[in-house]
C-alpha cells in the first residue's frame, strides 16, 4: 500500500458518517409525537417544499386507504337491504300507477330511480350503515379543503412570520406547514366501524403542530410563533364577518346559494384544520 492510498484510507475512516435524509413515514412518526426535529430536517432539507409537500399527500393517501378499508368492513357488519330494496323497487314499478306516471312523463322515471335511491341511502345513514357515495364524498372534500387550506394558511403564515422576524424562505414555510397535517393521520381510528374522530382534538393537535413548525422554519420566539400562527385565523375570521356584515347591508344575502356557501366553508375548513 503506498503512502496516498494509505492517507486516503486514514481520512475515510476518519470522517463522520452522512446523515441519511429520513424518509416521509418517518417524519409524520416524529411530527406526529411533536418532535422538532422533524420539520428542521424538512426546512434544512434541499427542496423543503417538495419534502412537505410528499408527506402532506402520504398523510391524504393513508386516510384514504383507512376509510376505504373501513367501508368495506362496515359494509360486511351493515344490515344487508339490497335484496329488500331491490323487492319493494320492483312492486312499485310494477304498479298501475307507476305505469301512468310514466306515460304522462317520460322523465319520471329517471326522477323516481334517482330519489328511490337517495332514499333507500338516507335510510342506512339513519341505520348507521356507511354509503359509499357518502364516504367518498366526504374524503374528496377533505383532500381538496386540506390541500387549497394548506395553500392559503402558508402564504398568509408566511407573511406574518415574516413581519414578525421570520427567516425562512417562502417554499420552507410551505414544507413544514405541509408536514404540519400529520394530526390527520388522527382519522385513521375510523378504521373501526362506528368509530368517529373528535373534530375539536385534530384541531388542537394542528395549532400545536403548526406552532412547532413556524417555529422551527423562522426561528422566532414562542410568542411571536403563536402569534403568527393565530393571525391567519383572525384575519380570515374578520373577513368572513366583514363579509357577512356588509352582505347583509348591501342585498348580497339575496345572491342564490351565497347564504348557503358562507354557512358551509367554515365546517368544510374545520374538516381540514384551517378554521
Amino acid at each position: 500500500m503506498t503512502m496516498d492510498e494509505a492517507v486516503m484510507n486514514q481520512d475515510t475512516e476518519s470522517a463522520p458518517p452522512v446523515a441519511q435524509r429520513p424518509g416521509s413515514l418517518r417524519l409524520l412518526g416524529q411530527a406526529l409525537l411533536l418532535n422538532p426535529a422533524a420539520y428542521t430536517a424538512v426546512r434544512d432539507d434541499r427542496s423543503p417544499f417538495r419534502r412537505g409537500f410528499v408527506a402532506l399527500l402520504a398523510v391524504l393517501g393513508i386516510v384514504g386507504l383507512t376509510r376505504l378499508v373501513g367501508l368495506a368492513l362496515g359494509l360486511l357488519a351493515a344490515p344487508q337491504l339490497g335484496s329488500l330494496q331491490q323487492i319493494i323497487g320492483d312492486f312499485v314499478t310494477g304498479l298501475p300507477w307507476y305505469t301512468q306516471q310514466v306515460q304522462a312523463d317520460p322523465q319520471f322515471a329517471t326522477q323516481f330511480q334517482f330519489g328511490y335511491l337517495v332514499g333507500w341511502d338516507a335510510l342506512r345513514l339513519v341505520l348507521g350503515a356507511p354509503v359509499p357515495v357518502v364516504v367518498g364524498g366526504l374524503y374528496v372534500t377533505l383532500v381538496v379543503t386540506t390541500l387549497l387550506n394548506w395553500l392559503l394558511y402558508g402564504v398568509l403564515v408566511h407573511l406574518f412570520a415574516r413581519w414578525l422576524g421570520g427567516q425562512a424562505r417562502f417554499g420552507q414555510t410551505l414544507g413544514v406547514t405541509a408536514l404540519a397535517y400529520a394530526p390527520l393521520l388522527l382519522f385513521t381510528v375510523e378504521l373501526v366501524p362506528g368509530a368517529v374522530t373528535p373534530i375539536s382534538l385534530v384541531f388542537a393537535y394542528l395549532l400545536v403542530s403548526k406552532f412547532l413548525a413556524v417555529g422551527q422554519a423562522h426561528n422566532l420566539q414562542a410568542v411571536q410563533a403563536l402569534a403568527a400562527v393565530l393571525a391567519p385565523y383572525l384575519l380570515i375570521l374578520v373577513v368572513a364577518a366583514g363579509v357577512s356584515f356588509f352582505g347583509s347591508a348591501y342585498g348580497l344575502d339575496q345572491i342564490p346559494y351565497l347564504d348557503q356557501t358562507l354557512r358551509v366553508l367554515p365546517q368544510l375548513g374545520l374538516l381540514a384544520g384551517i378554521f
